[in-house]
């Protein structure tokens, strides 16, 4: 981090500012995680295999595997099934950088297919004009916690014998007919950083769901190493550091802090969205296992999941009650968990500030593959051959939704941007 950068954080007066970070964690596990911290059991342990064992019964899944980040976990699909140079993956142009990255680490390409303006999920209706005969992978990504039709999706995959891969990275507990997200295409994951559903510091999970491929990606699985302990301990002190510096109550200058500890390599995460190569990463085996410290923060996490989800459908209602993006039916649906509720708004940058005196919003995404700013032929993308997603780039807002979040704190706010007419989205979309 720079210190031009650093200035940017610098603390403000205090006061209750809100975030979309760690809004799902307990002392109790911070105490966890702490009474873990150098004995024998923080790498390997009975955590890991008792953290799956409650996931598939949690997600009904049968073959559950956990992975230090979910970008791991999708690069060991892939290089399970056995891709190979020049194939072909058909992923939304309206991503995480991490996504086409690791398909470049397996020496595949990113076939970028333009999204709906609605739900802002793949766009079925595109996607068999893209099949070639070196495509081998539909990516199914349910963004910001609203399932794509994946049913559709399986049926092209099938009518063309390839496989999906769900990205259920932010649709952690989402269902679509009594199925899980994740669990519905031949494979599935999840990813459980601060950001996501649900918060092991760093983490994924891979769900296999069909069992053509148990056997190749439990033989890939075996092959993959743990952290070793320096890391491990870097990313527990960063999960207990941002249990506190992340609270709303102390968020003013938490930020601050973190940005300081960050600059100094007190506290770490991975940090591999610049690279397009996996020879490129340095620090830590990519990919890598879950250690067994941040396994017993999934058991905790994972246990409470209901009552998560739950608080983010109501925070989502609220919103609702006041914007009006969606139907009820919509917002209560069992397919759309929330992580953010999201919208089109013009003035995205006047909004964003205005917003930020209450909470501190790190909208996503705001560009085709967040995280990477320019350069996007190195990503094979090119500008200007998907213009829904480029439109939602620039227009996307969203409001975090976990239990950290009180919405009642933005309500005046929300009427403002309502009354504005800066809203782009057509009231009841879905």
């Amino acid at each position: 981090m720079t210190l031009k950068k650093l200035f940017k954080h610098l603390p403000t007066y205090p006061h209750y500012k809100m975030n979309v970070f760690s809004g799902t964690n307990s002392i109790e596990e911070v105490k966890s995680v702490l009474s873990t911290l150098g004995s024998p059991s923080m790498l390997e342990g009975e955590d890991v295999e008792n953290y799956h064992t409650l996931l598939k019964k949690s997600l009904e899944s049968k073959k559950i595997y956990t992975f230090a980040s979910g970008r791991m976990g999708f690069y060991s699909i892939l290089k399970s099934i056995n891709i190979q140079d020049e194939d072909e993956i058909i992923i939304p142009s309206y991503t995480c950088i991490v996504v086409p990255n690791a398909i470049l680490y397996s020496g595949a390409k990113p076939i970028y297919c333009d999204i709906c303006k609605d739900d802002f999920n793949i766009d079925i209706t595109k996607i068999e004009s893209l099949i070639t005969e070196k495509t081998k992978v539909i990516y199914a990504q349910h963004t910001f916690g609203q399932m794509c039709n994946i049913n559709a999706i399986m049926d092209i995959a099938h009518k063309y014998n390839l496989v999906v891969i769900e990205d259920a990275a932010l649709a952690l507990g989402a269902k679509c007919d009594e199925r899980f997200a994740g669990t519905i295409g031949d494979f599935g994951y999840y990813s459980t950083d601060r950001s996501k559903v649900i918060n092991t510091g760093l983490g994924g999970i891979v769900s296999v769901n069909n069992s053509k491929y148990t056997d190749h990606f439990e033989n890939f699985y075996q092959r993959i190493p743990y952290l070793d302990t320096t890391l491990t301990k870097k990313i527990a002190l960063t999960f207990i550091i941002n249990i506190f510096t992340l609270n709303p109550y102390v968020y003013w200058l938490g930020k601050f802090i973190n940005a300081i500890l960050s600059k100094f390599s007190i506290m770490t995460y991975f940090l591999d969205e610049p690279y397009t190569s996996i020879k490129q990463i340095k620090n830590y085996p990519y990919p890598a296992r879950l250690s067994n410290i941040f396994a017993k923060i999934g058991i905790s996490q994972i246990k409470n999941l209901k009552n998560n989800i739950l608080y983010r459908k109501n925070t989502a209602m609220y919103y609702n009650n006041i914007v009006k993006i969606y139907s009820d039916d919509y917002i209560q649906n069992e397919k759309n968990i929330f992580l953010r509720y999201s919208f089109l708004v013009t003035n995205r940058e006047y909004w964003e500030n205005k917003f930020s005196s209450k909470i501190d919003l790190s909208i996503w995404f705001k560009t085709i593959a967040s995280g990477r700013n320019n350069k996007f032929e190195e990503i094979f993308y090119i500008k200007g051959s998907n213009q829904i997603s480029e439109y939602v780039c620039d227009h996307i807002f969203n409001l975090p939704t976990h239990n950290q979040i009180k919405p009642e704190k933005l309500k005046k706010l929300l009427l403002e941007l309502k009354n504005s007419g800066d809203i782009i989205t057509k009231e009841r979309v879905l």
